[in-house]
């Protein structure tokens, strides 16, 4: 029996090719277990699952609750958005509205008459109370403004009459009110208002000029300041009397047509 045997070379070059071989083939295995991964991966990736479907409901709970809370209790800033429409709605108050409202604001609230206040100045009487409550800035300072009098000298409360019968008896033997004027009223605020700085000013400039303001002047001055007729000619009196200046008395000219305080 004839038998082959093999040379030493021939055995390397066999042993180098199956090495050749398992390395291929590890490499391959490799990427195929790469792709899968990849794969896997993806799928993963885009599966859901039941905890994320739990978070997702729940979610959308808390979502619906918050606008059913929305609904039924709204948020504060729509309140103040709706108490903001609500105040621009009010009609805006006159100076004669607002020096009434800060008399019975020095006098205090349940001192004063709604009823009488409220027709007076021809607003509500739920508008006039919620003024009296609460006072916006501007009326608090006019009343400050207010000399002190005006608290020690109230108006007369109205008290509530039972019956008609009691009301007839009580008119009769009442007298007459005096009914004032509201151009008087006016006029008497104006005369108690104090000078602001900036008229104070005004006034001390044209003082500086001539001590005794023709007619023309204080037209202009009352013009410019917003202050009363009156009111301007007893400043100019009091401070030529704080300074000591002279009575002037012009002679009488017939043809003269300026006058001078």
């Amino acid at each position: 029996m004839h038998c082959c045997q093999r040379t030493p070379e021939h055995n390397d070059r066999e042993k180098d090719k199956i090495d050749e071989d398992a390395f291929e083939a590890l490499f391959s295995q490799l990427e195929e277990d790469l792709k899968t991964d990849v794969i896997f991966s993806e799928d993963e990736k885009d599966e859901i699952t039941e905890d994320d479907l739990v978070r997702l409901e729940q979610e959308l709970d808390e979502a619906l609750c918050d606008e059913e809370f929305d609904e039924v209790f709204p948020s504060r800033s729509d309140d103040m958005n709706y108490s903001d429409d609500d105040e621009e709605l009010q009609p805006k108050l006159k100076n004669w509205q607002l020096r009434r409202l800060a008399y019975a604001l020095k006098i205090g609230r349940r001192k004063a008459s709604i009823k009488n206040l409220s027709s007076e100045l021809g607003l509500e009487r739920a508008r006039v109370l919620e003024l009296l409550r609460e006072p916006p800035p501007n009326l608090v300072m006019m009343c400050a403004s207010l000399p002190e009098e005006v608290a020690k000298n109230p108006e007369p409360v109205c008290e509530p009459v039972e019956s008609s019968f009691d009301s007839d008896i009580s008119i009769s033997k009442s007298e007459p009110k005096e009914v004032v004027p509201v151009h008087v009223m006016q006029t008497r605020w104006s005369m108690q208002k104090r000078i602001k700085k900036v008229q104070l000013i005004t006034l001390e400039r044209v003082y500086a000029r001539t001590k005794r303001p023709t007619n023309a002047m204080i037209s202009s001055i009352v013009h410019v300041t917003n202050l009363p007729w009156k009111r301007v000619v007893k400043w100019f009196e009091d401070k030529r009397l704080e300074d000591g200046v002279p009575v002037h008395r012009e002679p009488f000219h017939r043809s003269s047509h300026v006058k001078t305080i």
